[in-house]
């Protein structure tokens, strides 16, 4: 099996692990992001109302095929892209080391690649998860209905609304996710050999990290692709509404409790299948 090969199984393994472990937490994030009816509700209130009314299956984990392949795609492609990147870097330079700058710029570049595979995902698993509070129908029909309705009303490049600001998060936020986790790793290993607990522990951080600095546009990210708009308005409309600039964080401690297991697992997932291929 080639390197790109490896990563790629390394990343598409990982990925869907993680996503197992977040995505009941994602569903009431991106309820309490981008819906009237949750926003005025506190996350336990959200959950409660979603487990009463819709169940677990069709209530938490609703849109799930999706995002399940979105994440086996986007994390094969942000670890093969890294690795790409770290490579070359290291070729042109003559050197086995890097500085963390560069494993930073190395994350930006993997997390601009990840962006275009991530944002029809994201559209679609958006529109899933607040579907049933706008009073939606069978969950058998929703996919292809929700694609046919974005490219009757704005065409196959529609499946792309919202790229600009995935993008945005995904530059910004891997490379902080990248960084963190290299770095932890870095200062483990100065005093001891590495082990599960750094590799879970670091992993843990850089989701924590990544999620903490990129919520605000992700949670324009989520409006955009629900409800439509530029950046720049959908920004305005936000802190405009009562509220202000909370607004934009809207779910951010559910967000963070799901970051830390989820991401744990992702980069546990990844050093291990590395060590058995």
């Amino acid at each position: 099996m080639s390197d790109t090969a490896r990563e790629i199984t390394y990343g598409s393994v990982a990925g869907m692990c993680g996503k197992l472990v977040e995505y009941p937490f994602d569903t009431i994030k991106v309820r309490l992001q981008s819906s009237a009816h949750f926003r005025s509700s506190s996350t336990i209130q959200a959950i409660k109302e979603t487990y009463t009314q819709e169940g677990i299956v069709n209530g938490f984990y609703k849109g799930l095929k999706a995002p399940l392949v979105g994440a086996c795609l986007e994390t094969a492609v942000l670890f093969s892209s890294y690795q790409w990147a770290l490579a070359k870097f290291k070729e042109n330079k003559k050197c086995d080391e890097v500085s963390l700058a560069v494993k930073s710029g190395c994350g930006g570049f993997s997390g601009f690649m990840a962006a275009f595979v991530l944002t029809p995902v994201e559209l679609v698993k958006c529109r899933l998860q607040v579907e049933n509070v706008m009073g939606g129908h069978s969950v058998a029909t929703q996919y292809g209905k929700v694609i046919r309705t974005i490219i009757r009303s704005d065409g196959v490049l529609g499946l792309w609304s919202g790229l600009l600001s995935t993008m945005i998060r995904e530059i910004g936020g891997t490379a902080i996710w990248f960084t963190t986790y290299e770095y932890c790793l870095q200062k483990f290993g100065e005093n001891s050999p590495l082990t599960t607990k750094h590799y879970l522990f670091s992993g843990a951080l850089a989701g924590i990290t990544f999620n903490l600095s990129m919520f605000p546009v992700d949670t324009i990210k989520s409006n955009i692709q629900v409800s439509h708009g530029s950046i720049v308005n959908t920004a305005a409309r936000l802190l405009a509404a009562p509220g202000g600039i909370r607004n934009l964080y809207h779910g951010l401690g559910i967000t963070l409790i799901r970051a830390a297991p989820a991401n744990a697992l992702i980069f546990y997932a990844y050093e291990t299948m590395k060590t058995i291929l």
